[in-house]
């Protein structure tokens, strides 16, 4: 196994940065672009067929692997980017129709993420989404909102809309086994990987030019081994979500073991780095106007979703590794 991307990963995932640095970037939740992805943007990114870099050839994508899809999101995750990226992904891989699937895969239609709520669903996602994604680890439905009821609800995540979505018929597509949650998790797992890297340059950067008693930060114990422990909790998340990517490429029987332990340190290594960044700023780091509790509060909404903490800890205690 090939434990670090290189050559054409390596290649898709500069143009992947480049990309999403100019296209997304993180700056945007400051001047009151909104959330989400507007039309615009959603079809540039389907005309650069990022929605489709892991759908198979067959059905109209690049047919990448994990590891590549996993590089794309890891950049989408550093400049905050909405979950509704992933969904637009997945559901293209759910659709079994080839029409909707070279639809969904252009960008012309919105999807959000359907989670369940009671007898009704969260949506995460723009609020005039076409169409619903809810994936199950062992399937995905998709749904079209048209004539459902969406109630917009305040966000923690300024990346992000929520609403409660109920009234829905039956889903329009579905896919069978667990591939979208797989690739569900090797896309949030990647994200938060990208929201802990960005959160550790922060802190890097700034304690090399911020003093106290004439000395920089990054001088004094209590920020150097602060810092040291984020390097660790990132480096060990990163080298898992490669190692999953990897066994979920080369179809390895415990892929969905590794895939829940890179969940589970993206979670914590996102979460504390997150938390980190904003304590060792200081009173700067608790500002609107600085990015770091943009970073917080999506490391928040990302841990929750494909496995949180209980449920990945609950899997991982009966996990079986292959040799």
């Amino acid at each position: 196994m090939y434990l670090a991307p290189e050559g054409d990963e390596l290649e898709i995932a500069s143009a992947a940065a480049d990309f999403i640095a100019d296209a997304l970037p993180i700056a945007r939740l400051h001047e009151g672009s909104g959330p989400d992805m507007g039309a615009d943007l959603r079809a540039t990114l389907g005309e650069m067929g990022w929605f489709a870099l892991a759908l198979p050839e067959d059905k109209g994508g690049s047919g990448l692997s994990a590891i590549e899809h996993a590089l794309f999101f890891r950049e989408i995750g550093r400049q905050c980017g909405p979950a509704d990226v992933l969904a637009q992904a997945l559901a293209a891989d759910c659709a079994s129709d080839e029409v909707l699937r070279s639809a969904l895969v252009a960008g012309e239609y919105g999807v959000g993420l359907l989670l369940v709520d009671g007898d009704a669903f969260r949506l995460i996602g723009p609020l005039d989404a076409r169409y619903g994604l809810c994936v199950t680890p062992r399937s995905a439905a998709l749904y079209d909102l048209s004539d459902a009821t969406i109630a917009g609800r305040p966000a923690l995540d300024p990346a992000n809309s929520l609403a409660v979505v109920s009234g829905l018929s039956e889903p329009v597509d579905t896919q069978t086994g667990p591939r979208g949650w797989q690739f569900g998790q090797v896309g949030t797992a990647a994200m938060l990987l990208g929201l802990s890297e960005a959160a550790l340059d922060l802190i890097v950067e700034y304690a090399k030019v911020r003093e106290t008693f004439g000395k920089p930060i990054g001088s004094w114990q209590a920020v150097r081994h602060t810092c040291a422990d984020m390097a660790v909790a990132v480096e060990g998340a990163r080298a898992q979500l490669w190692y999953a990517a990897t066994a979920l490429k080369e179809g390895r029987g415990d892929a969905p073991a590794h895939l829940d332990a890179a969940k589970h340190l993206a979670n914590e290594a996102a979460l504390f780095a997150t938390d980190s960044n904003i304590q060792l700023h200081g009173g700067i780091g608790v500002t609107d106007e600085h990015n770091a509790h943009l970073l917080m509060k999506h490391a928040a909404l990302l841990s929750r979703l494909f496995g949180d903490r209980n449920t990945l800890l609950a899997s991982l205690l009966h996990a079986e590794l292959e040799d």
